[in-house]
């Protein structure tokens, strides 16, 4: 049997049997095994407080390397040599460093950090892909008084790791500008990879929903930039024009849950917003079925794999302009399909031209995740022996 070269992941985010966070990572880890030559692994990084155990997700063994750090992130990386230690220990351990040819991080700390110390001590490919547009993750730091020292000791030391890196990925463009912008960031080597779909979870099945009301959905953690109020706000906005075949249906969870109930309730709008659990990710096609329109009004998104889903089910999709999935909107649909951040009044206006239309939205198979990672793959990087 011939050995395949290796294709270690290593990130935080990986879904588990319990949750489906991290599951585009999985379909791109999924995908790469399916159509390339290369074995496949996973190394989820956690917390060093972290009760997490290795564990098998469908195809992939999953190896946990908790993290040593100062809590509440203070100084992130500053104990980076004895990590960097852990894991090359932990690659050695499990025959990891043998035919080792990618190493592909996900989210610069600390995989960046942990993708650079391999490459120390064995010759490989390293990528880091960033998910964010705070790639830096400069807007972790909790406390105020040291914020500022906390954000240039992180940047500094991030810029370093990322400029040692052989090849870094961004989901958008929206991604790539911000990183640019910083002064000390010079990459090796970028490459554009948006966030393809994997067709065979998200499609048309061509079932035609009954219900009679014009259903709006989206698909989002409660969390100030997701700006789910303005949403809510854009359906208030409707209902007292005398749009009432509307409703709006709301999955996801976060610190501003509370107080989008709350305002739903004192304003008499619970026939028309509802707030519904989470659901395993393997189910969503069929949510997005019961769907007219699919609208995610984050006005800090790095690209939105939601819209993707949606968008591959052919339900139509609304979002804001300036963010990472405004760059695959058509041309002659800007106007249409992207409404201006933190306005309910846009965003109520660009819903009701979706109402007034009531079409659907061709997918492009360019998105389908097997085109994306077969681009991906025959980038030259892959070629040379850097």
């Amino acid at each position: 049997m011939i050995n395949k070269n290796k294709y270690i992941i290593i990130s935080p985010l990986f879904p588990t049997n319990e949750g489906h966070v991290g599951s585009y990572v999985y379909d791109q880890a999924k995908t790469l095994s399916d159509i390339t030559n290369y074995d496949v692994r996973v190394i989820k990084v956690v917390s060093i407080f972290s009760n997490e155990k290795d564990y098998t997700f469908n195809e992939f063994e999953v190896k946990i390397f908790r993290v040593l750090d100062l809590p509440f992130f203070i100084f992130p990386g500053i104990l980076n040599w004895i990590n960097s230690m852990r894991i090359r220990h932990l690659l050695k351990k499990n025959n990891y460093i043998r035919d080792l040819e990618v190493i592909h991080a996900h989210v610069c700390y600390p995989s960046a950090y942990l993708a650079n110390a391999v490459s120390n001590i064995v010759k490989v490919k390293t990528i880091i892909q960033h998910h964010g547009i705070d790639a830096l993750q400069l807007l972790n730091g909790r406390f105020y008084l040291i914020t500022k020292f906390q954000k240039l000791f992180l940047q500094n030391r991030s810029l370093s790791q990322l400029n040692k890196i052989g090849l870094n990925l961004s989901v958008s463009k929206r991604v790539s500008k911000e990183l640019n912008s910083y002064r000390g960031y010079n990459p090796k080597d970028e490459f554009i990879l948006y966030n393809g779909v994997d067709r065979t979870k998200f499609y048309n099945t061509h079932c035609n929903d009954t219900n009679d009301k014009y259903t709006i959905g989206c698909i989002a953690n409660f969390w100030p930039i997701k700006d789910h109020i303005s949403l809510i706000k854009a359906i208030e906005l409707l209902v007292l024009d005398g749009v009432t075949d509307i409703q709006l249906r709301l999955i996801g969870t976060g610190e501003k849950l509370e107080f989008c109930k709350h305002y739903v309730q004192k304003q008499n709008l619970s026939a028309f917003v509802f707030f519904e659990k989470e659901r395993p990710h393997i189910l969503m096609n069929t949510f997005y079925h019961e769907l007219d329109l699919f609208v995610l009004s984050s006005y800090y998104e790095a690209f939105g794999c939601v819209l993707m889903e949606a968008w591959a089910t052919d339900t139509p999709i609304l979002s804001i302009k300036n963010q990472g999935f405004s760059e695959l909107i058509p041309e002659n649909e800007i106007d249409n399909l992207l409404a201006d951040e933190k306005s309910p009044k846009s965003l109520k206006e660009k819903i009701l031209g979706e109402y007034n239309r009531r079409r659907s939205y061709p997918f492009d198979e360019k998105y389908n995740i097997e085109n994306t990672i077969k681009e991906f793959v025959n980038y030259p990087f892959f070629k040379s022996d850097d």
